[in-house]
C-alpha cells in the first residue's frame, strides 16, 4: 500500500471515529448542526485535495463531489437559524439536491471503477 492510500484510510478512520463520538454525545440541535456543517465542509475540502493524487478519470467526479459536500455543509449552518432542514421550503429542495448529488457521485464512481 502506498503512502497516499494509507493517508486516505487514516483520514477516513478518523472521520468515522469523530462521527461515532458525536452521535454518542448529547448535543443540542444548534451545536450538532454546527459540528455537522464543519464536517461536511472539511470533507468537501479534503476531496478537493485528492485531485493531486487521484487518476485523471476521477478528477471531474472529485470536483463535483467536493462541490456537493460543501453545499451540503452550508445547509447545516442555515438549519441552525431555521430550526429544521425542511423550513423554509427552498432549504428542503437544497437538501434533496445535495443528497441526490451524493447518490449521483456514488453511481458515477461505480461506473468509472468498473469501466474499461
Amino acid at each position: 500500500m502506498n503512502k497516499d492510500k494509507a493517508a486516505i484510510i487514516i483520514v477516513a478512520a478518523v472521520i468515522f471515529v469523530l462521527i461515532a463520538v458525536l452521535l454518542l454525545l448529547d448535543l443540542n440541535f444548534k451545536t450538532f448542526n454546527f459540528i455537522e456543517g464543519i464536517y461536511w465542509l472539511f470533507l468537501g475540502i479534503f476531496v478537493l485535495t485528492l485531485l493531486k493524487i487521484i487518476p485523471r478519470k476521477y478528477k471531474k467526479l472529485a470536483l463535483f463531489t467536493s462541490l456537493i459536500l460543501v453545499l451540503f455543509g452550508i445547509t447545516d449552518f442555515i438549519e441552525i437559524n431555521t430550526g429544521a432542514y425542511w423550513m423554509p421550503w427552498w432549504l428542503l429542495i437544497w437538501n434533496i439536491f445535495c443528497i441526490s448529488g451524493l447518490i449521483l457521485s456514488l453511481v458515477w464512481y461505480i461506473k468509472l471503477k468498473f469501466s474499461h
